[in-house]
């Protein structure tokens, strides 16, 4: 095994580092591959992290892709495995499906962005923008019933955010609009998300929310800021609502055998509109 060399100018870095890289063939791929060539260089570099696959040496970490390929082909129906390349806790860089080819990593990135994905998890839960930070209103709300055995994904048909300051009045809005007008006793989601790539702390982990009717003490409601029939959310909001529903199960407030829906299988509406539904039917524990 040799190091190679990653020219990080194929995302216009201009850096060099030398690294080593373990190919495909060292670490026992399935002799199959992806056929749709991806055009360079591409615009963006979306990084993941794969929970509960840790590995600290080259051959755990190619049993776990091994196992992860194999996951990825015949479970999901995949060409191969999601990602471009992968990083190991043993400090090498593992061969997904390489530089020139798409991989499924992100759905509406794949062919302008390459996906690096990490073993393990190496942050438990993202940062939440709290309750003060946004200026809540104070509330009295009935408690969750945790853990949690549902994930609802919603979008708030409202007006999107790209920025902190803009998500912050959003958030406000929100809960206003619920308290005022639909005389809830709070915002209607546990969660929100901006594409800022933000999580905005709703009424939290512990208290429910009023966004579906018969669910609100058994689920938790995630609620992507905006309306995404056409276009979905972008990959950093998309990723941020991923890990909140990791750091859910790590931490307990979700059972590990959940099962997530979109807004519309449990009630009649539009949410979480059509592109973003399409999405989150590809993701983990996805119960139509």
């Amino acid at each position: 095994m040799l190091p190679w060399l990653l020219v990080f100018s194929v995302l216009g870095l201009g850096a060099r580092v030398v690294f080593t890289m373990v190919s495909r063939k060292e670490w026992g791929a399935e002799a199959v591959g992806c056929s749709t060539q991806l055009i360079l260089p591409v615009d963006f570099l979306v990084i993941h992290h794969i929970t509960r696959l840790e590995c600290h040496d080259q051959m755990v970490c190619s049993q776990r892709l091994r196992e992860l390929q194999t996951h990825h082909i015949h479970n999901n129906s995949w060409c191969d495995i999601a990602y471009n390349f992968l990083v190991g806790d043993d400090g090498r860089v593992y061969e997904g499906i390489g530089w020139n080819v798409q991989g499924w990593h992100t759905q509406g990135y794949r062919n302008i962005s390459l996906g690096f994905a990490f073993f393990g998890t190496k942050e438990a839960c993202p940062r939440a923008v709290i309750r003060s930070d946004w200026e809540a209103r104070e509330s009295h709300c009935p408690e969750m019933n945790l853990p949690a055995k549902y994930v609802i994904i919603i979008h708030t048909s409202g007006r999107t955010c790209n920025v902190s300051d803009e998500c912050r009045r959003v958030v406000r809005d929100t809960q206003s609009f619920f308290m005022d007008r639909l005389d809830t006793c709070d915002t209607g989601y546990n969660f929100l998300v901006g594409q800022d790539g933000a999580i905005y702390e709703g009424t939290g982990w512990n208290v429910q929310g009023s966004h579906t009717a018969g669910y609100n003490d058994i689920a938790l409601g995630i609620a992507f800021m905006g309306t995404f029939t056409g276009t979905p959310p972008n990959a950093a909001a998309l990723e941020a609502a991923q890990s909140l529903i990791q750091c859910a199960v790590d931490k307990r407030y979700l059972t590990p055998n959940y099962l997530l829906v979109g807004q519309s299988d449990v009630e009649n509406t539009l949410s979480p509109g059509k592109a973003l539904y399409s999405i989150i039917k590809t993701w983990p524990h996805f119960k139509h």
